[in-house]
């Protein structure tokens, strides 16, 4: 079974008496986190070889600074105190793959055989029922996003402390034409982020959605702004 610590001490004595360990830094305001924990105690028991250890990132910060914690869910496969392999975001089917083979490779760097190395039919439902229930919830969570406020900007940083020139001009265009909007920190959810992309089938940012539709990014902003034609479509 997986395990929680709370203090580096605690990590220290996990991985001086474990020689593989996963890491799994996560946060209790994000779904995709929950999910994947449940994930995390699946693996614990079908990779018994793996020490899974549970971490809360805002609540040690002294670790999530070792580890250099950007987002969570973030995932660390530890060697004898070395990492050796990692992942970044929500995906089921990439960490369970991560560690059955971590997982057989983890009797004296030998292969375990096949069966360690292969998830069973159980696993493997598991996961697709996860994977599409996170698709579902992630779809409704974005349409309730794009649909939060009449015009809602995702941009990357905030509207007080843009993080890209793009985003920049795009809230002084927003500004200049007397726009009340909400907006949201793509960077801060990589859920959301990648989500985005495909759900409006819009691979850059920012993007302006007005009354739940995409308006597009910087350029056709920058373009209507300039015909008048932006100001036109203030709720």
């Amino acid at each position: 079974m997986s395990i929680t610590i709370t203090t580096l001490d605690q990590l220290n004595e996990v991985l001086s008496n474990n020689r593989f360990v996963v890491l799994d830094f996560w946060a209790d305001w994000s779904k995709p986190c929950l999910s994947m924990n449940s994930i995390v105690d699946q693996l614990a028991t079908q990779c018994p070889k793996l020490k899974f250890v549970k971490i809360e990132a805002e609540k040690t910060t002294d670790i999530s600074l070792k580890y250099d914690i950007k987002s969570v869910p973030s995932f660390f496969f530890v060697k004898e105190k070395t990492v050796v392999d990692s992942l970044v975001g929500a995906d089921p089917s990439a960490l369970t793959m991560k560690s059955l083979q971590h997982h057989a490779k983890a009797d004296d760097g030998k292969d375990s055989g096949a069966a360690a190395a292969t998830p069973s039919a159980e696993v493997l439902g598991r996961i697709k029922e996860q994977e599409e229930e996170e698709k579902k919830k992630l779809k409704e969570r974005l349409h309730s996003l794009v649909n939060q406020q009449p015009v809602m900007l995702f941009m990357k940083g905030t509207p007080e402390a843009p993080q890209c020139g793009f985003s920049s001009k795009t809230v002084a265009i927003l500004n200049k034409d007397g726009f009340s909007f909400g907006s949201f920190n793509i960077l801060a959810d990589p859920a959301v982020r990648e989500g985005l992309k495909e759900y409006s089938n819009w691979k850059t940012y920012p993007q302006l959605y007005i009354n739940g539709s995409l308006v597009g990014g910087y350029d056709i902003v920058k373009e209507m702004h300039e015909e008048n034609e932006l100001v036109a479509l203030k709720p």
